[in-house]
C-alpha cells in the first residue's frame, strides 16, 4: 500500500474517531457537565430525614454513582461539605442546603460538623456562619432523583 494513502486513511480514521467521541459527549454544550441531584437518607433511631444535594463534579457524580451500585447496608461514604442558605429549588422541606461543587463523598469526617439535618435547620446561623460545613456521618445516598 502506498504511504501517501495510509496517511489520508490514518487521517480519516482518527477524524472519525474525534466525531464519534464528539457525538458521545454528555456535557451541555458549553463544556460544563449537567447538574446531578442526589437524594440522601438519615437515619437517627427512630427519625428518618431525606434531603437532596446538587453537584457538577465528575469526581463526586463517579463517587456516588458507585455507592448507588452497592445495596443500602454496604453504602459506607457521607456527604461532606459546606452549607449555605436557600433550599436552591430542589432541597425541598429546608432552609439550606449543599454548596453545589463544595462537597464530596468520603469515608470519615471530624465530629464538630457531624449531626441531623433538622439540628442544621434549627440553628441555621450557627451552622452556616460559624460551623460553615455539614457532614452527617449516618448519611447515605439513597437515589439519583431527576429535575
Amino acid at each position: 500500500m502506498d504511504i501517501v494513502v495510509m496517511k489520508r486513511t490514518l487521517q480519516l480514521l482518527m477524524s472519525l474517531l474525534i466525531l464519534f467521541f464528539a457525538a458521545c459527549d454528555t456535557n451541555s454544550g458549553n463544556g460544563e457537565i449537567e447538574p446531578h441531584y442526589f437524594e440522601f437518607a438519615h437515619e437517627d433511631g427512630k427519625t428518618s430525614y431525606r434531603f437532596v444535594a446538587k453537584t457538577s463534579d465528575p469526581g463526586v457524580i463517579d463517587k456516588v454513582e458507585k455507592q448507588l451500585q452497592l445495596p443500602f447496608e454496604q453504602r459506607n461514604l457521607h456527604i461532606n461539605g459546606d452549607i449555605e442558605r436557600g433550599n436552591g429549588g430542589y432541597n425541598e422541606g429546608w432552609s439550606w442546603k449543599f454548596t453545589p461543587g463544595h462537597w464530596d463523598m468520603v469515608e470519615m469526617s471530624v465530629e464538630v460538623c457531624d449531626g441531623r439535618p433538622q439540628m442544621v435547620e434549627d440553628d441555621l446561623d450557627y451552622w452556616v456562619d460559624q460551623v460553615g460545613y455539614f457532614c452527617p456521618w449516618s448519611a447515605r445516598v439513597l437515589r439519583e432523583v431527576n429535575r
